[in-house]
């Protein structure tokens, strides 16, 4: 082993122990996998010979064992994750009903099923990244459901912002538009040169579906370090530490995803993961320790590891060529002066003398990972929506066992466990086993600001104070934006004290302002002391809000903004993050203000300002919704803009009211057009809704010149 591996793999090591050492804390009572003396409780899924997930089944459908010793099973409940219901000894009939979405953000009870894509970008060329953006595209479009909680990770290359777990359908294809070549020292491939001429690129070159242009292959790759050439004698280093590198990634993932509640589905996308192989030398038991180590710590945090190999079918190690065979004119092929393979030809100089990564040695630590996990291992397959559509099939629903080791006598050593069902046409997914140890408690208790920042960094809103937020952009600058901030914070959850004839809170508002990196840019605090007479209290939880609001200037970029309420009292805490980007109006690219909302009485249409919606966005059926959106840099012709829109009403994404295309006129003489309009609401029933203006400049490049604007309300009686 070189001194460069040694020193770098030390490095490594430390960084994931610190990270197995200070795991996000648990909040959530609800983890499929539980260890200690007392209690071992393990998920299984179980799937039929199509790969759907069995339902139905009771505690003596199964059968447990430890270490080779029957185990008697005193905890059986099954979980229908599609619909977040838990069953105890026996499934049966469950409500399907939907709890109504919530503006504030999913929270725990809302998530019922998880999905975190960590993309190995190491090991996977830009031909394949095509048939990846599709498969992505195709998960999000069809088969994601409002109550999926998706984060897509990147192993380098990867942005904060888009690397979150989220339900916003938008965020996530920004997401996979972001998934262009990257180059990185360790890469497996020079992912170089312009790839758009790659035949079955469907990919457009921007995405405008958030009205937000984003770039496609720009044949620029993303750089991430220093340039060399992998081409060099330390060959085993350079595949080692890709191995650590996209495990690492991997190994993050997991430690955030603890903290969720429920099975938990980590989908591994790679091209080839040989950290078993024979000729690795004195890096493999290292890494062998590695693999397990992950395995465990994705046991205790619920996570099963799914692998997908996204090179598909090819030739492996064993299999001649066509033109290596007598009879190859008789096959009517093989006329070519290439190896004839199924998949990708690699570069051979880039992998050393034996190429693992096109040898069946490449999927050892991908059936690894998934088989030690409950986890499906898509290998050799073409069809990767199929392949992907089993490991979203095998997430639907699990059962939970739990039983008393009979040896409770915990030293650290490995327990095998194998869970079985009777039914021999059945197959199981389940974990191999556990270290025998038991987990640290959390600390007990926590700072007021360790609260806050607790909260703020769950992918998951904190309800124990309902809110409701309203970012919104207009220009301040060629270069920079106007952010105007306002919240609604329920009284209701707040804990008032009479003082002096009045109610009285405490309460801290807290804001942060990460950028695309995932980086803090800003943020406030401010604590509110409220004192209520008996009638604006009264007012206060009819209206259903205490209201806040502040601004700031932001320059050019995409943000996500969190807000967090605390209690100083009761210590409750509520959270909700929004999105907002602000446009580099200076480069002339077509761009809009956030959707403005307020409320008209019913038939009134004069020029009159309206009343502006307040954060919570509530308007009554007898009122008229009026709405404007300033659309800056449009294309002018005889110097006037001919920009069209057109309004979309939907309703838990289902579509309600599309209206007719109109061209608007221009804002005077400053080159800006300004779309009003106004709908009345007598007819429509009560219940959240959002409205989306699609905005098209037709004198602008097709690749550039749509984009939507969105806003949710809420009509009531």
């Amino acid at each position: 082993m070189t001194k460069k591996f040694c020193v770098i793999l030390s490095i490594l090591l430390f960084v994931v122990n610190a990270a197995s050492q200070n795991p996000p804390k648990v909040r959530n009572d609800e983890q499929p996998v539980r260890i200690s003396t007392q209690l071992v409780q393990l998920d299984v899924v179980v799937t039929d010979k199509t790969g759907a997930a069995v339902r139905g089944l009771t505690k003596n459908d199964f059968e447990l064992y430890e270490g080779g010793k029957k185990q008697l099973i005193n905890f059986f409940e099954f979980v229908d994750a599609t619909k977040g219901q838990r069953i105890k000894q026996a499934p049966g009939q469950v409500s399907s009903n939907e709890p109504e979405p919530s503006a504030q953000g999913p929270g725990a009870a809302d998530i019922h099923r998880i999905f975190a894509f960590v993309v190995d970008d190491l090991t996977i060329r830009y031909e394949d990244l095509t048939y990846l953006r599709q498969m992505l595209t195709n998960f999000v479009n069809n088969q994601m459901q409002p109550t999926d909680l998706v984060a897509i990770v990147r192993t380098i290359g990867g942005k904060g912002l888009l690397q979150q777990f989220t339900t916003d359908k938008t965020l996530l294809k920004r997401s996979i538009a972001s998934l262009t070549p990257a180059t990185h020292p360790f890469s497996a491939f020079h992912n170089g040169g312009d790839p758009r001429g790659l035949a079955g690129n469907t990919t457009p070159a921007t995405d405008t579906v958030a009205g937000v242009e984003q770039p496609a292959f720009s044949g620029a790759a993303d750089t991430s370090g220093e340039t060399i050439d992998i081409n060099n004698p330390e060959d085993e280093t350079n595949r080692a530490l890709r191995a650590y590198m996209s495990l690492g990634t991997a190994s993050f993932v997991i430690d955030s995803m603890k903290q969720l509640p429920g099975r938990k589905s980590m989908i591994l996308i790679s091209g080839g993961l040989p950290i078993l192989s024979a000729n690795t030398g004195n890096s493999a038991g290292s890494i062998s320790y590695f693999l397990n180590s992950l395995s465990d710590r994705a046991t205790r945090a619920g996570v099963a590891i799914n692998t997908m190999d996204i090179r598909g079918l090819q030739a492996s190690v064993g299999v001649a060529s066509f033109t290596d065979t007598p009879a190859k004119s008789a096959m009517g092929g093989g006329g070519g002066e290439g190896p004839g393979t199924f998949g990708r030809v690699p570069d051979e100089s880039q992998f050393g003398y034996r190429n693992p990564f096109d040898q069946m040695e490449a999927h050892q630590g991908l059936r690894v990972l998934a088989n030690e996990t409950g986890g499906i291992a898509v290998l050799n397959k073409n069809n990767f929506d199929e392949g992907l559509g089993k490991i979203v099939g095998a997430s639907d629903a699990y059962y939970l066992l739990a039983y008393t080791p009979s040896d409770s006598n915990f030293k650290g050593d490995f327990r095998k466990v194998e869970i079985k069902v009777k039914n021999k046409d059945l197959k199981v997914l389940s974990r191999r086993g556990y270290f025998a140890r038991e987990e640290q408690p959390p600390p007990a208790a926590l700072t007021k600001q360790d609260q806050v920042l607790e909260a703020i960094k769950s992918p998951i809103a904190r309800r124990d104070i309902d809110l409701e937020a309203m970012v919104l952009y207009k220009a301040a600058q060629l270069d920079k934006g106007a952010i105007d901030i306002s919240i609604v914070i329920d009284p209701k959850k707040l804990q008032f004290e009479e003082v002096g004839g009045k109610q009285q809170a405490s309460y801290d508002v807290d804001g942060f302002v990460f950028d695309v990196l995932g980086k803090l840019r800003g943020g406030f605090n401010d604590t509110i002391s409220a004192s209520l007479t008996p009638e604006e209290f009264k007012s206060a939880i009819r209206t259903g809000g205490l209201a806040y609001s502040t601004g700031t200037t932001l320059p050019a970029g995409t943000y996500q903004i969190r807000l967090a309420v605390r209690d100083n009292k009761n210590e409750r805490v509520g959270t909700v993050s929004r999105y907002v980007e602000v446009p580099d109006l200076s480069k002339g690219r077509l761009a809009a203000s956030s959707l403005l909302l307020g409320a008209a009485a019913a038939g009134e249409v004069k020029a009159d300002l309206p009343t502006p919606l307040s954060a919570a966005r509530r308007i009554s059926q007898k009122q008229d919704l009026r709405y404007a959106v300033v659309i800056y840099n449009p294309k002018l012709k005889s110097g006037k803009p001919e920009v069209q829109t057109q309004l979309v009403i939907t309703q838990n994404g289902r579509e309600i009211y599309k209206g007719p295309e109109e061209m608007i006129a221009p804002a005077g003489g400053s080159g800006q057009a300004i779309k009003l309009g106004q709908m009345g609401l007598s007819r429509v029933k009560p219940g959240r809704y959002t409205m989306t203006l699609l905005i098209t400049d037709t004198l602008a490049d097709k690749k550039a010149n749509t984009l939507t604007r969105s806003m949710d309300f809420v009509v009531v009686e």
